[in-house]
């Protein structure tokens, strides 16, 4: 009998307790109906390292390897698609179409621009590489980190373009535009400076360097040289193609235009009404007096300071410039238009709020709009409420944006539209929730003119890196949320949401230690037996990324999901309580007793894209149970009603600064002056 070489080997990276009712490995598994003999599937419980894509190319003898992740997604139809691509011809690289969150029903129909490529991700999973080519190119770039071995593959064989297979391959969910890239500490460069005119590649180049820009404001090391990515942005011409991330990563594009023209320190970051926000770079000694530091970078040749310097208005370099608008020429006065936002499909946050507030007691101001879908359940109350309302991502909206003088909203989006971004016009940023979380880093690189705070705790925070823009007004929803709990015996559990958990199969979600920790409280006899003889319920809010798994939870006529709004289901909680999430700081405002059920705290942050900031059993404003009986005895005691001076003295300090009656009245005094 003669054996027959796989034409594909499979890597495919789960970890330990590989989740074999995920839908990719079944759909892996079901490949094998047809193509068993063409393919091999061998499985890597550890995150792959470009050592680990070097000895894999050394030790399978199929013609081409593709690499997944258990997490992400695949097309019924991509193995199959894939292999009757590879048996029919000779390739160096083969890809399907590549989406960020769900796959579409016919990935054939995307359109495949120079966006679709840019927003690409670089990583090596998804695409078959030819396998002997693969082990050839890395003789020469084995050095580079295993996410940017796909750009190396091909600048190393100038593969300039690829026509994506009609099938499709998904991440899920794009971390890395977030918080960037975190590369081999031993690697020290980022792609092999080979010339290349395909603008394909340099868009790719240019998103590999965003990222790695991004990823090294949070570790602020790197064994990559300044001189390397001088070179990089050089070769690949990127300073002419920034465009491509301006409105997602206005930061990193600031930098690039230092690395292309380093006598030019200082790059205009964002327009103000009299001051203008810069991004500085030079050595840590020569840091103007006043300039804030935002981080000092260690690069393998040297310290390389990065601040934030306030300018006057008067030495805008576009102000010079033919074709350029200033939309901060025309002051805010009664005829102005100004736009305000929630989320596209959910209001009843803080910009309804100050919209209704706005709306009431300014009535000079007439022109005055709140964007939301259509399709949003919110659209039928606020219209009977009389908001002025248009449709969320229209050319309606896009034309208001463009000719308003001010966006108030509490949820940032990227809106750029006929030369009008974020950048060059007024944003008043509201928030959705106080950051209970060191999110600095995120903080800094994004636009506003105001950014509103919650308490002295929190403004102090935030004037780390937005001195001037910091307002420690209040949220708008807290000026009229009112504790209803004496009409109500309602306990209230909040859990936050777990990345980890996006993609899992139904089976693994219940294995999962996040579902049986909540269960376990949903279920348990003596807390049960408490709401029963006391007549209360126990209400479990779902975070909204969590919440299509609900029916996997144990509920009964005591136990029940909460469908109601935050704000609702807060007001009228006796007592509330969550493992990490800052929406019990609501509770807390209005004087409901919280508390903390966190079974996981040491792999929560290490799951999570941010680090804690604030030491919840030190600073928090509840206690903090980390076993299930604690917290249930804590309950069932009725420990949770009793005050404490402790947490009373904690939440003083914490909202110190707020008045209750005059937060929306303080934002909208300094928003009306920009």
């Amino acid at each position: 009998m003669i054996d027959i070489e796989p034409l594909l080997t499979v890597v495919f990276e789960a970890p330990e307790d590989l989740d074999k009712e995920s839908t990719t490995y079944r759909r892996l598994i079901a490949a094998r109906l047809h193509w068993d003999s063409k393919f091999e599937l061998r499985i890597v419980d550890h995150l792959i390292s470009t050592s680990d894509v070097v000895d894999i190319c050394g030790t399978i003898s199929s013609d081409y390897v593709v690499f997944m992740r258990h997490n992400h997604q695949i097309s019924a139809d991509y193995l199959q698609t894939l292999l009757k691509h590879l048996n029919s011809r000779t390739v160096f690289l083969a890809e399907p179409h590549l989406f960020t969150g769900a796959i579409p029903k016919n990935p054939s129909s995307t359109r495949v621009n120079s966006d679709y490529h840019y927003l690409r991700d670089t990583d090596i999973y998804g695409v078959a590489f030819n396998t002997q080519r693969l082990a050839d190119a890395l003789e020469a770039i084995g050095d580079l980190d295993r996410t940017g071995l796909y750009l190396g593959y091909r600048l190393y064989w100038t593969i300039n373009n690829v026509k994506p297979l009609p099938t499709g391959y998904s991440i899920a969910s794009d971390t890395k535009a977030a918080i960037g890239i975190q590369l081999d500490p031993r690697s020290k460069r980022l792609v092999p400076l080979l010339p290349n005119t395909s603008l394909q590649l340099r868009v790719k180049a240019l998103r590999y360097l965003v990222l790695f820009l991004r990823g090294i404001r949070e570790s602020e090391q790197t064994a990559v040289t300044i001189p390397h990515l001088r070179d990089v942005v050089s070769i690949y011409r990127l300073n002419e193609i920034t465009s491509y991330s301006e409105h997602m990563h206005s930061f990193e594009c600031a930098w690039i235009s230092w690395l292309a023209a380093p006598e030019d320190n200082e790059q205009l970051f964002k327009e103000l009404s009299t001051e203008d926000s810069y991004i500085t770079f030079g050595p840590p000694d020569r840091v103007e007096p006043g300039d804030t530091v935002l981080h000092k970078i260690q690069f393998s040749d040297r310290v390389l300071a990065v601040s934030k310097a306030y300018r006057s208005r008067t030495i805008r370099p576009e102000l010079n410039e033919p074709g350029y608008f200033d939309f901060y020429q025309t002051p805010i006065t009664p005829q102005s238009k100004i736009l305000f936002f929630d989320r596209p499909m959910q209001a009843d946050d803080n910009a309804e709020y100050l919209y209704a507030h706005f709306v009431e007691h300014y009535p000079e101001f007439e022109n005055v709009y709140f964007a939301l879908n259509p399709k949003s359940p919110d659209w039928n109350r606020l219209t009977a409420l009389g908001f002025n309302l248009i449709p969320f991502f229209s050319t309606e909206f896009y034309e208001t944006f463009l000719r308003c003088d001010l966006v108030v909203a509490s949820q940032i989006y990227n809106l750029r539209y006929k030369g009008k971004t974020l950048s060059n016009s007024r944003f008043v940023y509201l928030q959705h929730g106080v950051q209970i979380n060191d999110m600095s880093t995120w903080v800094e690189s994004k636009l506003y003119d105001i950014f509103v705070a919650t308490g002295q705790v929190e403004a102090d925070y935030l004037k780390k890196v937005a001195p001037k823009e910091t307002l420690n007004s209040g949220l708008p929803r807290l000026q009229t949320l009112d504790r209803a709990a004496e009409n109500s015996n309602d306990l209230l559990f909040m859990p936050t949401w777990r990345f980890n958990l996006h993609q899992v199969s139904p089976e693994s979600f219940r294995k999962s230690n996040f579902y049986r920790a909540v269960n376990a409280v949903l279920t348990d006899r003596d807390l049960n037996d408490y709401l029963e003889s006391t007549d209360r319920r126990l209400l479990l809010k779902l975070h909204p990324n969590i919440g299509k798994r609900a029916n996997l939870f144990s509920f009964s006529s005591r136990v029940v999901e909460s469908k109601e709004s935050y704000r609702t289901a807060i007001s009228a909680a006796e007592f509330v309580f969550t493992d990490y999430s800052s929406a019990v700081l609501d509770a807390a405002y209005i004087d409901t007793p919280i508390a903390y059920y966190q079974w996981d705290s040491e792999e929560f942050f290490l799951e999570q894209p941010y680090e804690a900031r604030l030491d919840y059993r030190n600073d928090g404003l509840g206690p903090v149970f980390t076993s299930h009986s604690d917290v249930v005895d804590y309950i069932v005691s009725g420990s949770y009603r009793d005050a404490a001076a402790l947490y009373s003295e904690r939440k003083r300090h914490f909202f110190e600064g707020v008045q209750t009656e005059r937060i929306n009245d303080t934002i909208i005094e300094r928003m009306l002056k920009l």
